[in-house]
């Protein structure tokens, strides 16, 4: 039902001529880009997104429209295209990004940019946000005690309550290596299978391997995103990160924070629609 509601209001918005002022308004006010920010690449429609946006929009390497949007005047024209200039991003680094993302930006020429955590590909652990879900579901152990209260894995309630109260306790970490120790702890006491589903695989870290290899494709650059993808009451690392700016891990310097009052970032956390 939500969904069939979320289509009708969009098909109001579009066939009402919204959208198409809402755009003419954005192209009069002057040069704008739109970052198009997502997080996996497979579970959902990217190629249908893909095939839209590559006809609506002019999709640009996130180096090369950040410096066409930036450019004096001065130095030359700007590019001149009837559609609005776009970004594609995609951030932490999923192992989906190369199966599935990177396929397809070679296929379609599509240049992507992915924002990687290096601490993750160096070990590769599963991205602390999905631990609880994981570990309730995969474990071996038919009740366990974490900070003093018991769970009984055989309910999907309790599995759910377990889940959430690991996602808490690691969001609310002080520091990185509070959050580690943590996850170390509740690892150990869980008991996992070794062996890696199909579903986990398409979750894990990039390796350095994949990263190379998609540098070498020609369509997919990266940026970094953090060392070790700190909670946001880790702030000294993000206050770092912000003032000293990215280092992409593979070679190659980019600059740090810019101005975005003429940047519009879109962001998809979950599967694709």
């Amino acid at each position: 039902m939500r969904e069939r509601a979320r289509v009708f209001i969009a098909a109001c918005f579009y066939y009402s001529g919204l959208v198409k002022l809402a755009y003419w308004w954005i192209r009069r006010s002057g040069q704008r880009l739109i970052i198009l920010n997502y997080h996996r690449a497979s579970g959902g429609n990217l190629r249908r997104h893909l095939l839209y946006l590559r006809h609506h929009y002019c999709i640009l390497p996130l180096e090369a429209a950040l410096e066409e949007l930036y450019k004096p005047l001065a130095e030359g024209k700007r590019m001149r295209n009837q559609h609005m200039p776009l970004v594609l991003t995609f951030d932490d680094g999923y192992h989906d990004n190369y199966t599935y993302g990177f396929a397809l930006a070679c296929e379609m020429q599509v240049p992507i940019t992915i924002f990687l955590i290096p601490g993750y590909i160096e070990s590769g652990d599963y991205f602390w946000w999905l631990e609880g879900k994981r570990l309730a579901r995969r474990s071996q152990v038919s009740e366990v005690t974490i900070e003093g209260r018991t769970y009984y894995l055989g309910s999907s309630r309790e599995q759910r309550a377990l889940a959430q109260a690991i996602d808490t306790r690691l969001r609310y970490a002080r520091s990185v290596a509070e959050r580690e120790a943590f996850l170390a702890t509740v690892r150990k006491a869980f008991v996992t299978p070794s062996n890696v589903t199909v579903e986990e695989e398409a979750v894990l870290p990039l390796t350095w391997e994949e990263v190379h290899k998609m540098e070498e494709g020609g369509w997919v650059s990266f940026g970094a995103h953090t060392m070790h993808h700190p909670n946001s009451s880790s702030i000294l690392e993000l206050m770092y990160f912000m003032l000293f700016g990215k280092q992409d891990m593979i070679g190659h310097s980019r600059p740090g924070t810019a101005s975005i009052h003429r940047i519009v970032i879109l962001t998809s956390y979950g599967a694709l629609k």
